[in-house]
């Protein structure tokens, strides 16, 4: 049923002048591993390629990989995972058509339900969030011109629709991205966000749960395939960031990250840039500051308006969750 996955390293990095000890581990069959949630400072479970899902309860020192039931594919991408709590867990895969799907478990991952499947061959899922225990957005790509928008209020069980009514049409060439399952946010009761790519980079923002949204300028560089918001991420009801950049183009610095104070309502280019296309963005409550990663880098920002990089060689990383990273080649570690 599960296994250990042991390989230990420890790095160093410059944070604000303090040194820094990030643990870092590779597993074994070194997925790539975009979903990630933190628990706490001991429990938190990854995702990714090759149907990978692992849990930690010792701080990241160890990881168990635990094994989804007999019929699931062993090919799933899960791009996405949201821990409800330590033992209470919604995993979601990212495909076209029928590989993008939900699973559950409510044991720590000891046994698994089958959730909903996309019955869509355009259908594309990108992300998931949860308010509770009980309620949670799911955003995939465009369906018959808007953004696909499910929402649940049994902690993952069943995914609704929300009101078609309410959800702005997409424009020509955009979409969500699934880099890291968090091109979509939600905060409070009701505040939900979701980040576009391609074609524009717009914020859309809800204050009723899903049922109608605002769209929302931004000013991030956008225009090719590859390029726009590949994050959002809110440290109250009124401040975040967005972060992305074109992944065909990861050195290249335009405008990649923004930030608000408004809740969304305007977002205004960061002075200091990141240094590189950034997949991912979290507020880490404990260091005060806002941490992105990408495939070139790991940087921090006190304000979101300035950011600042790690001076140190770290993997590549595609996500982060507070002070958690997970990335390329099996890659998750902590900044410590």
């Amino acid at each position: 049923m599960r296994h250990s996955l042991l390989s230990l390293g420890l790095l160093s990095a410059v944070l604000a002048g303090c040194t820094q000890a990030p643990l870092v581990q590779h597993l074994e069959h070194q997925p790539s591993l975009r979903g990630l949630s933190a628990v706490d400072s001991r429990h938190a479970w990854i995702s990714g390629s090759q149907a990978t899902v692992a849990k930690t309860s010792d701080g990241g020192r160890s990881w168990t990989q635990l094994t989804l039931p007999e019929g699931a594919p062993d090919t799933l991408d899960f791009r996405d995972i949201e821990a409800l709590t330590a033992a209470e867990v919604i995993l979601m895969s990212a495909g076209p058509g029928g590989e993008s799907r939900i699973f559950r478990t409510s044991d720590g991952g000891q046994s698994w339900e089958f959730g909903p499947v996309n019955d869509h061959p355009d259908g594309f899922w990108d992300g998931i969030a949860f308010w509770d225990q009980n309620r949670g957005l799911l955003v995939g790509d465009p369906i018959d011109g808007s953004l696909t928008v499910l929402r649940t209020t049994d902690g993952g069980r069943s995914w609704d629709s929300v009101p078609a009514a309410g959800l702005p049409p997409a424009i020509e060439g955009e979409y969500a991205f699934a880099a890291s399952g968090t091109s979509v946010a939600v905060h409070g009761e009701d505040l939900a966000w979701l980040a576009t790519g391609g074609s524009v980079a717009r914020v859309l923002r809800s204050e009723d749960g899903g049922d109608t949204w605002k769209v929302h300028p931004t000013p991030m560089s956008t225009g090719t395939a590859g390029s726009g918001i590949f994050s959002i991420a809110f440290r109250d009801a009124n401040h975040g960031v967005i972060v992305g950049g074109d992944y065909e183009h990861p050195d290249q610095v335009l405008c990649i990250a923004a930030w608000t104070e408004d809740g969304g309502r305007t977002w205004h280019p960061a002075e200091v840039m990141p240094g590189g296309y950034r997949s991912g963005a979290s507020w880490d409550a404990r260091s005060g500051r806002w941490i992105a990663v990408g495939t070139n880098g790991v940087d921090t920002s006190r304000d979101g308006k300035h950011w600042k990089p790690l001076q140190a060689p770290l993997p590549w990383f595609h996500s982060v969750d507070g002070a958690w990273m997970s990335g390329a080649k099996g890659s998750v570690g902590r900044l410590r």
